[in-house]
């Protein structure tokens, strides 16, 4: 009976791969999560057609769990899933079943009756003002090479995700109007608008990048040899320079992408011109800045106000 499962997963994952604008990275988390799912339910000794709304929420107690031996056998310490993996596991778990009913695979979606934890808010982190311009200090810029200037430049001066930037295309760009093209989460479009610094950063790696190019490619920023960047070097070009000016704990592209939201707010941007430029589906998303320039604003009425 487990093969039942098996095969049903593949077809789920099959037709969210050809039907659907889902990213590659959604369909690799999607895969993960059910293959888990499956494990869960043959060592159990679950059948397919046994599966309820107790049964999921077992997996789900299961995952969550940081004794569990089942999930965690090549971990060295304990640990447990964050609400917010909880979370994408009941999504895909809801995606799931929801194409199983739809096929009439299934009477009843036990899934749907799944509610999501609450997530506990988490600060976002972000480079201070004065920690951004000692990245970009011109001092500093020795140590960068072309490549890592142009890349750090992009982040900061449009917020785009690190998947966004590794397959940003030369076409992409209109440097007429220092605007460039993004494909964003659920191959949505969106134009980003970029400063004169970019500009400069990314017309002096292109000289480089004219060299380099063997096979034509339209990848924008490109290794020595040519080919398409890995995201670990990417992030190893970030978290560098970030250890350079600041001692925050996390130093990852998000970071970069958060300076930018940041400090749009703090220079009184429209929180829903952020939406678009982030490229966030709902502007609930988007809030979070504005807790930051809340605090902000306290901590200086706080210093300043005579009865405060």
């Amino acid at each position: 009976m487990e093969e039942v499962l098996s095969i049903h997963i593949s077809k789920f994952l099959a037709d969210i791969r050809n039907n659907r604008n889902y990213s590659e990275n959604t369909i690799i988390s999607y895969k993960n999560d059910l293959y888990q799912f499956e494990k869960f339910i043959i060592t159990s000794g679950f059948r397919f057609d046994e599966i309820d709304l107790n049964i999921l929420k077992s997996f789900l107690a299961e995952v969550a769990d940081p004794n569990s031996r089942m999930f965690n056998v090549e971990k060295t310490k304990e640990f447990k899933y964050s609400a917010g993996s909880v979370s994408r596991k009941i999504s895909t778990l809801k995606s799931f079943f929801k194409y199983l009913y739809s096929k009439r695979i299934i009477p009843k979606n036990y899934a749907s009756f799944l509610t999501f934890p609450k997530k506990a808010k988490k600060l976002v982190q972000y480079l201070k003002q004065k920690d951004t311009e000692k990245l970009f200090d011109s001092k500093k810029l020795i140590d960068l090479s072309i490549l890592e200037l142009a890349i750090l430049e992009t982040f900061y001066s449009t917020g785009m995700r690190a998947a966004e930037l590794l397959t940003l295309k030369l076409s992409d760009i209109n440097f007429t109007n220092n605007t460039l093209k993004v494909l964003g989460k659920g191959r949505k479009e969106r134009i980003i608008p970029f400063g004169d610094n970019c500009k400069k950063a990314i017309n002096d790696y292109l000289v480089i990048r004219k060299l380099i190019n063997t096979s034509n490619s339209d990848i924008l920023f490109l290794n020595k040899n040519g080919k398409k960047l890995y995201p670990m070097y990417v992030y190893r070009i970030v978290r560098k320079s970030i250890s350079s000016v600041s001692d925050l704990k996390k130093k990852s592209p998000h970071v970069l992408r958060h300076t930018f939201a940041t400090h749009l707010i703090e220079n009184g941007a429209d929180i829903r011109a952020i939406q678009e430029l982030l490229g966030h589906s709902s502007l609930s998303t988007t809030q979070v800045y504005t807790h930051i320039s809340a605090d902000k604003l306290k901590k200086v009425y706080e210093k300043s106000h005579p009865k405060a």
